[in-house]
């Protein structure tokens, strides 16, 4: 992707957006399906949900910045984390509606902001290369 110019910004920043959107909202919704279904199949106890949802906002944090910093040169933390707000809202708001477990939240919230940097530090490193 070419550096960001006043003229293509709008185009450049619109596609960031509709990266960020469609790979969070396929992510979370295709790795829950999975981690239900193998619960369901499993016959697992519901005390293991919370550690599968922590797995599945790693998981989820890891494809959404791959996906979103995927055609950028440069700045890759930063996208990165601004790219994974809607999966913090998401999970900040699911905690207000449902009072889960603190510790779980904050958890999930750390894991997320912290594969979302890992991530941008792995691509900068290969960049790099």
């Amino acid at each position: 992707m070419p550096k960001i110019t006043s003229s293509n910004t709008k185009g450049i920043f619109l596609r960031y957006l509709i990266k960020i959107v469609t790979s969070s909202v396929l992510s979370v919704f295709i790795l829950t399906a999975i981690m239900s279904f193998i619960v369901q199949k499993l016959d697992l106890d519901l005390k293991v949900l919370d550690y599968f949802a922590i797995a599945i906002c790693v998981l989820s944090s890891g494809i959404i910045s791959i996906v979103s910093i995927s055609g950028f040169k440069n700045n890759y933390l930063i996208f990165s984390l601004i790219s994974v707000i809607p999966l913090l809202l998401f999970t900040i708001i699911n905690f207000c509606v449902i009072k889960s477990d603190s510790v779980i939240e904050i958890i999930k919230i750390a894991a997320i902001i912290i594969v979302s940097a890992i991530v941008a530090i792995i691509k900068s490193g290969r960049k790099s290369r």
